[in-house]
């Protein structure tokens, strides 16, 4: 002990912190990579050797799942492709971290948007049910489990004109470096061209 401070409990406390960051951050490579249809980002968020359960309803045609991380991935990028639009909002993160190995259940929002004229937006609650492993250094998920709470239907207001509006890839202004204000906002703000 050095002037009252427990190293070893310091070290353990910074460990779990350090860890839970980790696993988080592998749910939001997941969620951000699904979202923008990013197959380098989502790929990162699977261990090689990942499985992934959601029921059969969610497969293909009611077939089985797609073998291996890079046709699960590439089929999920195909089918939230189809849509005009997709986000998924995690939180309520409940994690158990066992040396290289988690458990993490954490809740899921998801809306989704067919068209761009669409008057519905579809809603889901969900949980992500996974194990992680810590594999090299990098969390990420060896198996999850998708569990559905509900789905549903609500009509939409229609945004006012000229906002920000976002694309479904790496274009999207999120992976601008450095962020900076872009020739629109520059003129909209009055600031000169850059």
């Amino acid at each position: 002990m050095s002037d009252g401070i427990d190293l070893a409990a310091l070290a353990a406390d910074v460990r779990y912190l350090k860890d839970r960051a980790g696993i988080i951050d592998a749910l939001n490579r997941y969620t951000r990579g699904l979202d923008r249809l990013d197959r380098d980002l989502l790929l990162s968020a699977y261990h090689p050797h990942a499985t992934d359960d959601r029921g059969g309803a969610y497969h293909p045609h009611g077939h089985d799942a797609p073998g291996g991380r890079e046709a699960r991935v590439d089929w999920l990028i195909t089918e939230v492709g189809k849509l005009h639009h997709c986000s998924h909002h995690i939180s309520n993160f409940t994690i158990e971290i066992d040396g290289d190995q988690a458990h993490c259940e954490a809740y899921v929002l998801t809306t989704a948007l067919d068209t761009p004229d669409a008057q519905t937006v579809t809603m889901g609650g969900a949980r992500y049910n996974d194990r992680l492993e810590r594999i090299d250094g990098l969390w990420a998920i060896a198996h999850r489990e998708v569990i559905m709470d509900f789905q549903t239907s609500v009509p939409i207001n229609d945004l006012p004109p000229e906002v920000l509006s976002g694309t479904r890839g790496r274009g999207d202004r999120t992976y601008e470096r450095p962020l900076s204000p872009s020739p629109e906002a520059r003129h909209r703000m009055g600031l000169p061209a850059a």
